[in-house]
């Protein structure tokens, strides 16, 4: 009896199984190689990625080089994206003291995207972290999640562009 319950659930699951494969279901993250995907990745590299002013600037900067431009700036580039910074920090989680004991940083960066396709936008991450007893640790503290934001807003920054210019490409 026992066996033939596991044989009908595997079955199912089975079934499940290769019903999905065949719908043409795609992971929304993930690295395939795809044509599509390899032209993508070639349009993204076509960005060329102004300057941002400030330490905090270039730390998004560089983060979405990263993600943007992996072989290196482009010679030929085919768009530009332009991003503003902007960073505040709230206390939250008053102690006994009326001291605050955490903080939210919250960063935003608005961007712009010309070229052969036009796109605009606000990304936006709000982390929070320890106020210490000790400056230093505070301070760490404070540039870890600083750390945590900017890769956040890059990442969305990048999915957001990406996922436009694929629509681009198939309303073309």
């Amino acid at each position: 009896m026992l066996h033939k319950l596991f044989h009908k659930n595997f079955l199912i699951i089975l079934l499940v199984a290769m019903g999905v494969s065949a719908c043409g279901y795609q992971p929304l993250h993930g690295n395939r190689k795809t044509a599509q995907n390899t032209k993508m990745k070639n349009e993204l590299a076509r960005i060329w990625i102004n300057e941002i002013p400030d330490r905090e600037g270039q730390q998004l900067h560089n983060e979405l080089l990263n993600l943007f431009n992996v072989k290196g700036r482009p010679a030929h580039p085919k768009y530009k994206l332009k991003v503003s910074y902007n960073e505040s920090t709230s206390g939250l989680g008053i102690g006994k003291d009326e001291f605050a004991t955490r903080a939210n940083m919250s960063v935003s960066a608005t961007f712009h995207l010309s070229g052969a396709v036009t796109f605009s936008g606000v990304s936006q991450s709000v982390v929070t972290y320890n106020i210490l007893t000790s400056p230093t640790g505070t301070e760490f503290a404070k540039r870890d999640a600083r750390k945590r934001a900017i890769e956040n807003v890059a990442t969305d920054i990048h999915r957001r562009i990406t996922v436009h210019l694929l629509s681009a490409k198939t309303e073309q």
